[in-house]
């Protein structure tokens, strides 16, 4: 009998051990990372912004890591993080001020709001928007006076409803489009995860713009006194941090381990732990003509993630001819080989010569002007002398002379009236055609699409498939959401009374708007760059 205690007292042991060894074994989260925007410099480098899941616990290096450009591997010249750069961030806080709202959830709002903008650095803004039966946005500010009253005048507001939906594709759009955006922006939304809206957008169509936005985007869950099911709204809410590039979901309710007062320091450290990865395209020789992809693979050596987009290819296709133009200029130089002690001796380059000689031809032009001129006063000279007349004299030659310097360019001589002319028709689409074409080329962070259009008099542009642009897939796009025209030389946008308007360069537009060559046009959940030829 002692024998059978003493080998279950061994059995339990052993399970006990076992049992809590597996319990102090924590699963690692699985690294994500989401590339958010890229900048070209007129160096030829490539920044490319890199948002990761990882606070403090992951660090790339650039032996391990890789950028391509298409098919082309690139040279990684430098990851740094946010917090090396110190770069400004734009955050956006969408703030639920709705009747299912309580007022604790209000207080924790506006304490967890009171500490990011005190812990702001000095160029970093912030836009506070409220969220009921409309969206109330504050604009970009980064006074922190101004932004205390603007944390203090948030209120509940029992009689309305919250339009969640809606409201976070709003946020994404202004984060999109407003130029005063920095480079680094964020999403933080403060809700009980309620949309009591029947009228607006999905949550699938919601969930769809933040992953195609590439925005980070932080969650942050708050007591509310209508929920019909407390732990749903927390997925539903946390569901948006979840599908975006580097967000995070934060329910002080339901988790004990995290409390409002940590929120502040865990968003900035997860922004400022995001990277950017700078590459040269130096060696690259081509890329498409239309779009890009932009890939990026970051590693430490044990641990890797990988994302890609696919961008326009107008920036960077200007930046590597920009490259090579200036290889070629370096490498365009004469050389004459002295054949009797085979030194080398470097001429002038060719584009100097070229310069010296357009200055003798403009030269030769205004000395035979000049002669024109005296030939003329020659002329007018002996017409008065057949009257026996002494007219004024005229300074005919030195005006000549000084028009032609006047319509002169390095030297060459032009016609006044065809310089004017041509002037003119500088940036006219299709001065003296009846039609024009247009390429709409979709730009912003997974970009992937550009449209051609011929402009006789109008083209309308939709979800409607009776629209000559039809883009069936774009929610956020009216059935007919407006229409671009052609008249007398210039290219107008008209917006058909869309639901979430048409705008250009950021800026909402009522009716007709004129429109110039590379303005951006922001329609339904998508931007485009205008050109036409």
């Amino acid at each position: 009998m002692k024998k059978i205690q003493a080998l279950a007292t061994v059995w339990l042991g052993v399970l006990i051990l076992c049992f809590g060894s597996v319990q102090t074994v924590s699963a690692q989260n699985t690294l994500q990372i989401g590339i958010d925007q890229y900048e070209v410099t007129d160096e030829g480098k490539i920044s490319v912004f890199v948002n990761q899941n990882e606070a403090d616990g992951f660090t790339p290096s650039k032996t391990d890591s890789t950028l391509l450009i298409g098919k082309n591997p690139l040279q990684i010249e430098d990851i740094k993080s946010f917090r090396e750069l110190k770069e400004p961030i734009t955050y956006l806080c969408l703030v639920d001020i709705s009747g299912s709202m309580t007022e604790d959830g209000i207080t924790q709002t506006k304490n967890v709001l009171r500490q990011l903008v005190e812990a702001k650095d000095a160029d970093d803004n912030f836009c506070i928007t409220t969220m009921g039966n409309d969206v109330k946005s504050s604009g970009f500010l980064s006074d922190q006076e101004k932004l205390a009253e603007m944390i203090e005048g948030i209120e509940r507001v029992g009689t309305e409803d919250t339009n969640l939906y809606y409201s976070i594709n709003e946020a994404l759009n202004e984060l999109k489009t407003d130029k005063a955006v920095h480079k680094k922006r964020c999403l933080v939304i403060f809700s009980d995860g309620e949309d009591d809206q029947k009228k607006g957008i999905t949550r699938k169509e919601a969930e769809d713009a933040v992953k195609e936005s590439h925005i980070p985007v932080f969650t942050v869950m708050l007591t509310g006194n209508k929920l019909k099911d407390a732990e749903e709204s927390v997925k539903i809410l946390g569901s948006f941090a979840r599908s975006s590039a580097g967000g995070e979901h934060y329910a002080p309710p339901l988790e004990t381990d995290i409390a409002y007062e940590d929120i502040c320091d865990m968003i900035n450290i997860r922004l400022k732990s995001s990277v950017v990865v700078v590459g040269s395209l130096e060696e690259i020789k081509e890329v498409g003509d239309d779009t890009v992809y932009i890939g990026v693979t970051l590693s430490d050596g044990k641990r890797e993630a990988s994302d890609g987009i696919t961008v326009p290819a107008g920036t960077i296709l200007e930046a590597i001819e920009a490259l090579d133009e200036a290889r070629k200029a370096a490498d365009v130089k004469v050389t004459v080989v002295n054949e009797n002690n085979g030194n080398e001796k470097e001429e002038a380059p060719v584009p100097e010569k070229k310069l010296a000689k357009k200055y003798v031809v403009g030269i030769a032009a205004l000395v035979l002007v000049l002669l024109i001129a005296l030939l003329t006063i020659l002329v007018r000279k002996n017409g008065e002398n057949r009257y026996d007349e002494a007219p004024e004299e005229d300074d005919y030659a030195g005006r000549a002379l000084a028009e032609a310097a006047e319509n002169s360019s390095y030297g060459s001589v032009t016609v006044a009236s065809e310089q004017v002319e041509m002037n003119n028709t500088q940036g006219v689409p299709g001065k003296g055609k009846d039609r024009v074409r247009i390429t709409l080329f979709q730009i912003g962070p997974g970009a992937a699409e550009n449209h051609k259009l011929t402009v006789k008099d109008r083209v309308t542009i939709g979800r409607d498939r009776n629209c000559q642009l039809s883009l069936p897939n774009d929610t956020a796009l009216s059935g007919r959401h407006c229409s671009i025209l052609y008249r007398d030389g210039s290219v107008y946008v008209r917006d058909e009374n869309s639901t979430n308007g048409t705008f250009v360069n950021g800026v909402p537009i009522v009716g007709e708007y004129k429109v110039e060559m590379d303005d951006i046009l922001l329609l339904g959940s998508s931007e485009y760059r205008i050109t036409w030829e």
